[in-house]
Order: structure tokens, then sequence, then C-alpha cells
């Protein structure tokens, strides 16, 4: 596990997937679905999952680390996330 992949665990509650895709769990729709507006306002592609695609009140963000992102830009994005989420 990278640096910024272990720092998006910690700071973010995420937990290992076994995948590069990380779920942030953000429960409610409403939420979820500011939470994604605003990342991707910053330039970040994460999307909101909601019902009835998960569960109802496990609204989640879909974040995919890929070999296209490199770890400055991950922290960028923990960063913005770790922001948004305060705020929102």
């Amino acid at each position: 596990v990278s640096f910024t992949a272990y720092e998006l665990m910690k700071r973010c509650g995420v937990a290992a997937s076994g995948s590069q895709i990380l779920p942030v769990i953000v429960g409610h729709n409403g939420r979820c679905m500011a939470v994604a507006a605003a990342l991707q306002a910053r330039g970040f592609d994460i999307r909101g999952i909601r019902p009835p695609t998960v569960p109802e009140g496990t609204s989640r963000l879909r974040i995919s680390l890929t070999l296209n992102v490199d770890e400055g830009e991950i922290s960028a994005m923990v960063e913005a996330l770790v922001e948004v989420l305060a705020q929102t």
C-alpha cells in the first residue's frame, strides 16, 4: 500500500478493498451527491453511488485509483476530500 493510499484509508475512513476501487461511505444520499459534486468541481472524477445500487443509508463515493493518476494527484484528492467532508 502506497503512502497516499494509506493516507486515504486513515484520514477518510476508507477500508482496503482488494481492488483499485475504494468506496467512501457517506451515508445520506443528498450529502453523498453534494460531496461528489464539490469534488468534481475541483477536477476529480469521483461519482456518488446511491440506492438502489447500494442499500439505503449507505450512499458512497466511488474512488478509482488507476495507473493514470500519480501520488501527487492522490494526495491532492485526499486533501480535497477531507476538506469537503468537513464542510458538508
